[in-house]
């Protein structure tokens, strides 16, 4: 049941990344790939994996996470600062749009996904 819910909040994180994708306007076609890898394609395989307690997906999933904990905001960067769910505080001097953001949802994540992949290595062992 644990895994069920992780993967639905990762299916509303797809999803709402789609919505992102599609209204914004990107100044690049890079940020474009860069974001629709971010915020859907790696969201929806860890939300198929997380379904059906998978190892590697619970793993692109954690990497996910723990690469939005901590976002760079600057007008100039590939990779955008906007992220389809979010409960953040930002840290720095943003007079000259520059700073950063700390994400307390992805360091959320990070740590349930976490836990998860311990679970999961445990019923693997007692497999075994």
């Amino acid at each position: 049941m644990k895994f069920k819910i992780v993967s639905l909040i990762l299916s509303a994180f797809t999803l709402i990344g789609l919505g992102l994708l599609i209204l914004t306007e990107f100044d690049s076609l890079v940020s474009a790939m860069v974001s629709s890898l971010l915020y859907v394609i790696m969201p929806a395989y860890g939300a198929y994996g997380l379904w059906y307690k998978r190892r590697l997906a619970i793993g692109v999933s954690l990497m996910l996470f723990v690469w939005q904990s901590v976002r760079r905001v600057n007008p100039d960067s590939v990779i955008p600062h906007i992220s389809p769910i979010t409960v953040s505080v930002a840290v720095g001097d943003f007079s000259n749009g520059d700073g950063y953001v700390i994400d307390f949802f992805a360091i959320g994540m990070v740590a349930l996904l976490a836990w998860l992949l311990g679970i999961k290595s445990l019923i693997n062992k007692k497999a075994d």
